[in-house]
This record gives C-alpha cells, sequence and structure tokens, in this order.
C-alpha cells in the first residue's frame, strides 16, 4: 500500500508538470479538455481559460512540449513523425527534428549495469573499454571497446532503472489517451490505438535481444552481397540489457563534405544503398524502416555500412501482391479498382463518399502521363497521405513503414546522386518480383496451397454445423452485444451517484445528529449529547470531502 500510494503521488506530480508545461506552450485549452485542470493550483486554474499568444508556429510549439517533457515523450514524438497518415506534413518536419540525445549516465553505473548483466567483472571481458559514450539517447548509451581476443566492437547498454521511468511514463500517457480519445474519434484519430502501438514498439527497444535477432536475420540476407556490410552480434556479450557488436568504422553519409575530401564516389555509394534497400523489399520482405544518412557509413573499403536494426517493417507476399495491384491501379487511372483494394486492406473506417473518388481522380490525372524521370515519389505519397487524413482512412502500418522509408531513402539518394529517382531505382526489382510471382510454378503452388485450405475448412464445416446446431437445440446460443462509448458516460455516472450517496448520507447524518440533540437521552458530555456530536463529526468530515473531490475536479466553475 505505502508503494502505490507513493506512486500515484509520483504520477500526480508529473500529471502536473505536464499540465504546466502545455500551459506555458499555449496549449490551456488542451488543459481543459482532457479534464485535467483539476491537476494545477487553483491560481494556474484561471491562465487554462485564458487565450493564449505565441509567435512560434503550432508545431514548433508541439515539439517544443515534448522535448520538455523528456524521453519518454520525445519517443513517442519520433513514433509520430512516421504517421504521416494522422500528422499534418507542418508538424512531421519538426517532430522529425526532435533528438534522443539526452545526458549520458556516468560510467560507473554502466559498469555496474554492464557486470550484473555479464555475472562477471569488466576486465574479465573486455580489453579496453571506454568511458566516454559514442551516444547517449533516452534508453541507452553506445560505448566502444575491444574484447580480449582483440575484436573491436561497440556496445549498446540500457540506463538503468530505465524500464520503471517508462512504465510509469506510460500509464500517464494511457490515461491522458482515454481523456481526449473520445474528442478526436469524429477525426478519426484512434488516440489509445496509438499509444498502445507506441508501447509495443517501445516494449521491443527494451529487450536488446529482438535488435540483435534483427541484425542476425538481416546479415544473413545480406551474406552474398560483397558491397554492403551488416555488423556480425556476439551472443556472448549479449542479453537484454546489454547488445555487443561489431565496430563499423567509417563516416557516416551525413558527412558529405568529409566523404567529399576523402575522395569517395559518393554517388556510387548512393546506388549501392538504394539498391541494397530495393532488396529489402522486394526480395527478403524484411526492410530498414529507418535508412537516413546517420545510419548508413561509408567504410574505408568503400562498402556500404549499415547500423540501427531497432525498427525494422515486414512485408509478406500478400501485401507486395496488393502493393502491386494497387501499383497497377494507379498508372492505369483505375479508381475503383484502388477502392477494392483499399477495402480488402480494411483501410475504410466509413462507406468511401463520392467526394473520396473525386479526390482520388484528381491526384491521378495530376501525376498521369509523366514519364519515370518526371515522376516526384515524394510528392505522390504525400497526395496519397492527404486523402488519407482528409477522409476516413487508416492505412495498415506496414504501408506506413515503408511509404516514410522510401520518402527517406529518396532524400538520402537525391543528396548523393544527381538526379536521383526512387521509382527509376524501383521499377527493375518490382518487374522481377512481378515476373516470379505470376510464373507457372508459382501460379500452381499458389494453386494446390489455396485448394489444401479450402479442402481443410470444408472438412470441418459438418462437425462445425453440428455443433451451432447442438447449441441452439439445448438453448444454450448466446449473442454477445457491445456498445463501444458508453464506457466513459458509465463512469461519469458512477462518480454522480457516488456524490450523490455520499451527499444523500451526510445530509442524513447532519439530520440524524439534530434530532438526538433535541432529546434528552443517552451520554453526554459536557450537557452535549456524544452520539450526535459524533454524527456531526462524521458528517463535517464527509462534507469536507465532498467540497474537496468537487473542487479538485475543476468542474465548479462555469465558463
Amino acid at each position: 500500500m505505502p508503494f502505490l500510494l507513493n506512486r500515484r503521488y509520483q504520477n500526480l506530480r508529473r500529471y502536473r508538470q505536464i499540465g504546466e508545461i502545455l500551459l506555458r506552450h499555449g496549449f490551456g485549452y488542451l488543459i481543459q479538455q482532457a479534464d485535467l485542470i483539476h491537476i494545477l493550483p487553483p491560481f494556474r486554474r484561471i491562465q487554462s481559460y485564458k487565450a493564449q499568444d505565441s509567435s512560434l508556429s503550432l508545431a514548433t510549439r508541439i515539439r517544443l512540449v515534448f522535448e520538455e517533457l523528456g524521453p519518454t515523450f520525445i519517443k513517442f514524438g519520433q513514433i509520430l513523425s512516421t504517421r504521416p497518415d494522422l500528422i499534418p506534413p507542418d508538424i512531421i518536419k519538426e517532430l522529425e527534428k526532435l533528438q534522443s540525445d539526452v545526458q549520458p549516465v556516468e560510467f560507473l553505473k554502466i559498469q555496474k549495469q554492464i557486470e550484473g548483466e555479464l555475472k562477471c567483472s569488466l576486465d574479465q571481458v573486455f580489453d579496453y573499454f571506454e568511458p566516454q559514450p559514442l551516444a547517449a539517447a533516452s534508453i541507452g548509451q553506445v560505448h566502444r571497446g575491444r574484447l580480449r581476443d582483440g575484436t573491436e566492437v561497440v556496445v549498446k547498454v540500457q540506463r538503468p532503472n530505465v524500464r520503471q521511468v517508462i512504465t510509469a511514463d506510460l500509464e500517464i500517457l494511457y490515461s491522458l489517451a482515454r481523456s481526449v480519445n473520445e474528442r478526436l474519434a469524429k477525426n478519426n484519430i484512434d488516440v489509445i490505438g496509438m499509444v498502445s502501438e507506441f508501447s509495443r514498439v517501445l516494449q521491443k527497444e527494451l529487450d536488446y535481444t529482438k535488435e540483435a535477432r534483427n541484425i542476425e536475420r538481416f546479415r544473413y540476407n545480406f551474406r552474398n552481397v560483397e558491397n554492403v556490410k551488416v555488423p556480425e552480434v556476439y551472443w556472448s556479450f549479449t542479453t537484454e540489457k546489454i547488445l555487443t557488436m561489431e565496430f563499423l568504422d567509417g563516416h557516416k553519409l551525413s558527412e558529405i563534405a568529409t566523404l567529399k575530401q576523402s575522395k569517395m564516389d559518393i554517388a556510387k555509394i548512393g546506388n549501392i544503398a538504394a539498391h541494397a534497400f530495393m532488396k529489402q523489399v522486394f526480395e527478403d520482405g524484411f526492410f530498414h524502416a529507418d535508412p537516413h544518412p546517420g545510419n548508413l557509413l561509408v567504410l574505408k573499403d568503400g562498402r556500404l555500412g549499415i547500423i540501427d536494426f531497432g525498427m525494422m517493417g515486414r512485408i509478406d507476399e500478400k501485401t507486395m501482391q496488393t502493393l502491386a495491384r494497387l501499383l497497377v491501379a494507379v498508372v492505369k487511372k483505375k479508381s475503383e479498382d484502388i477502392i477494392k483494394i483499399l477495402m480488402e486492406l480494411e483501410a475504410f473506417i466509413a462507406k468511401p463518399s463520392r467526394e473520396l473518388v473525386l479526390d482520388l481522380e484528381e491526384v491521378m490525372d495530376y501525376h498521369y502521363g509523366k514519364t519515370l524521370k518526371e515522376l516526384d515519389f515524394s510528392q505522390i505519397i504525400e497526395d496519397l497521405l492527404e486523402l488519407v487524413r482528409k477522409h476516413p482512412l487508416r492505412m495498415p502500418n506496414e504501408f506506413l513503414l515503408l511509404s516514410k522509408a522510401l520518402i527517406t531513402l529518396e532524400g538520402t539518394g537525391s543528396a548523393l546522386v544527381p538526379d536521383f529517382n526512387v521509382v527509376e531505382v524501383a521499377e527493375p526489382y518490382a518487374k522481377n518480383w512481378m515476373k516470379e510471382y505470376y510464373s507457372p510454378t508459382s501460379v500452381i503452388e499458389r494453386g494446390i496451397r489455396s485448394s489444401t485450405e479450402w479442402l481443410e475448412t470444408l472438412s470441418k464445416l459438418p462437425s462445425n454445423l453440428d455443433s451451432v446446431l447442438r447449441t441452439m437445440d439445448e438453448g444454450e446460443l448466446r449473442i454477445r452485444f457491445q456498445h463501444e462509448g458508453l464506457e466513459n458516460f458509465i463512469n461519469r455516472l458512477d462518480i454522480i451517484s457516488n456524490r450523490i450517496a455520499f451527499g444523500l448520507i451526510t445530509g442524513a447524518l447532519i439530520v440524524g445528529s439534530s434530532l438526538l440533540f433535541s432529546i434528552d437521552s443517552g451520554p453526554r458530555f459536557l450537557q452535549v449529547p456524544l452520539i450526535g456530536l459524533s454524527g456531526f463529526f462524521i458528517a463535517g468530515i464527509m462534507g469536507l470531502w465532498l467540497l474537496i473531490s468537487i473542487l479538485r475536479s475543476g468542474r465548479f466553475l462555469s465558463v
């Protein structure tokens, strides 16, 4: 119980901090909409009703709020920047500026963390370990080292107690999401779903063995590609909180000036990066979801090095087929086919409107007839995502990850290769995939697989039907209904009824105690009936408690 009360107190302090930060950056109206006004001190509540004025743009102020809220919220902002279907371009541009760089943890704590995970002293594993980190982020930091056998490595170490901090912040995020979800539902924004997705991604990042397995799979996929280098994982020195991998010595693609001075063939490296990504998508179905220049290295021998495998995308055969059909429908200007494909993807929240069809045809007319060199892939994706934001559509996460990665790749390629066009690079891979997918062997294999599935379904049909009929005959068939959107109303109704009951009990105590004062019976103290006095005392405490809860709710003001 003391631990629970302490955690609630800490969460209350965090809520107040969030409220203060929102207020400081001109988001006082959000405090009211999210029912957070009661967490602010009374003199600050008045300010939340005032109109806020700021010389900074809305997008900039949103970024500043995330930065001030700390590591967990910075990471949430970074995840939101990968959701162009929900977030407008200007806000995404600002959220992409969010950096996870934070003050590094002191080396003694890092040493203790490593030794606790590896169950031995640092000297037993490393011949050398650099105390100063190469980089420090919200979840962990990276150090250089050298194993006892002379192998140069980088060690990713999770910050001590970061799990407890993230767990507390996620509780607050879920609570905030429940407060605003109903208000944003009309805009097709599922805030609780977004927080759940963020929580899932964050939980993965807290387990470094998952990233290690990503690296292993990626390394296997590129085992026969000579011009691409993927670091090796050293599993003997890898746990959920420690990731030890091969050190890649090179310059990041973002260091263009340094690369030019070293006389590297930048255009060649850019083409290697582009073709490596197309291989990931069309051949492997497993791609790096964040191929920005900071995660791509030019090694001393001219090869491309790839790092940071925390965020990966996956595309199966069915998804790839859907992408191909969607591309063909766009090229042939068949809006009806596009609508059907989106229905198969369960992208529609409501029935597609005539306005959506007209907007879709307008986008296709703008890009129709252009050559590959003339096509602006980023603009095509942005136009389609604008339709998603405007109409009741929700695209699958893998589509969004792929779109984001392709746009990032196009930006990276354009900075390195003159006249870089991601569509031209993708064309031969897409054609080769289509050729293999519709080859006689593949068609026969899929036909056999589908026939087997149908036979299994048909073989189970009699027993399933018999089970349903028997249940109906025995009168045990139950139909379950669930009404969405009543949860918040029921919760508020509970609060209202509890307060009414509380008030009635308080009033009854006052009336009963008054009657006891008028009856000359029972124990007395200084000629005052003790039972009546006790009733007044209890009623006073209950009344004060009720008053405090009303004041804390912030609903005693009328605006």
